[in-house]
């Protein structure tokens, strides 16, 4: 507590309740917090992108323009994932710990706005793993990625809702269930969801179970907004808005409890 007290001298916080002050002092200590691991994890981040994209393909033989957008999408994908559903709740249960959360609760901030603080940081250091992730995918399969407004929009809502999802295990879970379930989020996604393959070869049951799991829709409304295959995303969407909402709201109702 006194390392964070010291940390947050630097970083005035309004007497008064307003958001956008609140939010950007503590955007700005979240910075100061993690200005050693932040440079770190964004090199990890795009050499994860770029392993992917390059070490998955040299375990297909003949990669099809179908299979070279899975691949490409999906390691984005997984590194949002990475990102929201196990770094963000793995910081977040040490900062519980070490009683950093109880000494922000203290703070004269919206709770929304402790909330998004740390999302915002950990999603802009995730953007250049993301942007090394086009490039490779570009250069390894000669795709044509479109980084218009709804691909941007695209990867911000999968950042949103991996980070709030991340919240509220961090939030509710102790930490060793909160270690147990982001090591089965990242196995999961790795090794059983068609994220970097496509759905179909899965068993029927497989397929429809993920259609209301967040991970795989995001992973096409990703892949859509990318390459414009024309896949209808209206199910997808209402599916990864359901569970941002109620993964925020968990969170929200876990950071308004007093200790």
């Amino acid at each position: 507590m006194s390392t964070d007290s010291t940390l947050s001298r630097g970083v005035e916080f309004p007497t008064r309740r307003a958001w956008f002050p609140s939010w950007l002092g503590l955007v700005r200590w979240s910075l100061i917090r993690h200005k050693y691991l932040l440079p770190a994890f964004t090199l990890v981040q795009a050499l994860f992108a770029v392993a992917i994209v390059y070490g998955l393909a040299l375990l297909i033989p003949a990669i099809d323009l179908k299979t070279a957008r899975y691949l490409s999408a999906g390691a984005w994908t997984l590194g949002i994932i990475a990102v929201g559903c196990v770094l963000a709740p793995q910081i977040t249960s040490t900062s519980r710990q070490e009683g950093v959360l109880e000494y922000q609760k203290t703070l004269p901030v919206p709770r929304s706005a402790i909330l998004l603080a740390d999302a915002v940081v950990w999603s802009i250091a995730a953007l250049p793993g993301i942007a090394i992730g086009m490039l490779a995918a570009a250069l390894r399969f000669g795709l044509h990625v479109h980084t218009d407004i709804a691909t941007v929009a695209a990867i911000l809502g999968a950042q949103f809702t991996t980070v709030s999802i991340g919240y509220a295990i961090a939030f509710w879970l102790p930490p060793n269930g909160n270690s147990l379930a982001t090591q089965v989020i990242m196995i999961g996604g790795l090794l059983f969801s068609p994220i970097t393959f496509p759905a179909e070869r899965l068993p029927e049951w497989a397929i429809y179970l993920h259609q209301f799991l967040p991970f795989v829709p995001l992973g096409d409304i990703i892949r859509e907004a990318a390459f414009r295959t024309g896949s209808p995303q209206a199910l997808n969407v209402a599916v990864v808005a359901s569970w941002a909402l109620v993964a925020y709201n968990i969170a929200y109702i876990a950071l308004r409890k007093r200790s």
